[in-house]
């Protein structure tokens, strides 16, 4: 007669009960409804600013920061115009309640208009549901006085925290730093600035410049700028031109 030894079957039992157990917890924990999400409100996993693109072509995107009385910028709308580009331009609040046909000029010359936000301050720290005031205002106010949408924020100190890229997303803005920075906002001359941002430039950045009156060489530097970044090989460009927006 065979003997079977009970104790060794209730072993075999529980080893197959933990595999099948372990398997099953795998696959629970793999499924797609317990993944956490990368984008929403409110979401653990926040994704980052827009600094730069993968262009299939060698682009690159200048955008300027306006902040500060108009002398400045419009000498660099001269300039761009008469090299036949085209740039984004971010306004912060104060800038358009002063000077909002100034606002409306940047847009008929065939620029972008986003916002800095309705004051020039770090908004990191803010309750989140103020980021979402801050950022709902001022895309407004530019809204109302563009006569169409504006789809890019830049936060004023140039980083993002996650409380507000959340918020730039509850306000349905794409938020946008930068690959380069000029530095031309920290006193350089236009030489030094020139040198900066053409030998530092790769395929894809976004630059940062800054169109306000405490900066004055910016306008000066831009000429050289441009012919530098070209005779590179670059192709001068809005930020829509180098990332298109998805209106899905």
């Amino acid at each position: 007669m065979l003997f079977i030894d009970r104790a060794w079957l209730v072993r075999r039992g529980v080893v197959v009960v933990t595999l099948c157990l372990a398997l099953f917890t795998i696959n629970f924990l793999r499924s797609p409804a317990l993944q956490p999400a990368s984008t929403g409100p409110g979401s653990q996993a926040i994704e980052g600013p827009l600094t730069r693109a993968d262009s299939p072509d060698d682009r690159v995107a200048l955008t300027f920061d306006v902040t500060w009385q108009k002398t400045e910028l419009t000498k660099i709308l001269d300039v761009l115009d008469a090299a036949g580009v085209k740039a984004t331009f971010f306004v912060g609040g104060t800038f358009l309640q002063l000077y909002p046909d100034t606002v409306k000029e940047i847009a008929r010359r065939g620029h972008e208009v986003g916002t800095l936000g309705q004051q020039i301050r770090d908004l990191a720290g803010m309750p989140e549901n103020e980021i979402v005031a801050n950022l709902l205002g001022s895309q407004s106010a530019l809204t109302k006085t563009l006569g169409g949408p504006v789809r890019y924020f830049r936060p004023p100190t140039g980083q993002a925290a996650p409380e507000v890229l959340r918020a730039a997303r509850h306000a349905r803005l794409v938020t946008v730093t930068y690959a380069l920075d000029s530095q031309d906002h920290l006193g350089l001359t236009a030489d030094q600035i020139v040198r900066r941002v053409v030998r530092g430039a790769s395929r894809g950045d976004i630059i940062r410049l800054t169109a306000s009156d405490f900066a004055p060489e910016t306008a000066k530097a831009l000429p050289r700028i441009i012919e530098g970044l070209e005779r590179r090989g670059f192709k001068v460009v809005r930020l829509s031109d180098l990332v298109p927006i998805d209106d899905g």
